[in-house]
């Protein structure tokens, strides 16, 4: 992959709840910190789909 995923708090948090960060409520913590880390993890996962389609021939 060409992005990486930050190590966050933000993750950590959503992990303690058994969520994905997709799931937690963004008033559960900072706002910064939540955005930041929501815009990496689309990133990445935005590659990955990308290399699924690719694969697919799509």
């Amino acid at each position: 992959l060409k992005n990486q995923m930050l190590k966050s708090t933000a993750i950590s948090d959503a992990g303690i709840t058994k969520q994905t960060l997709y799931e937690v409520e963004k008033n559960a913590m900072t706002r910064s910190t939540y955005e930041r880390a929501m815009e990496a993890l689309d990133v990445v996962n935005g590659e990955i789909v990308a290399l699924i389609h690719e694969a697919w021939g799509r």
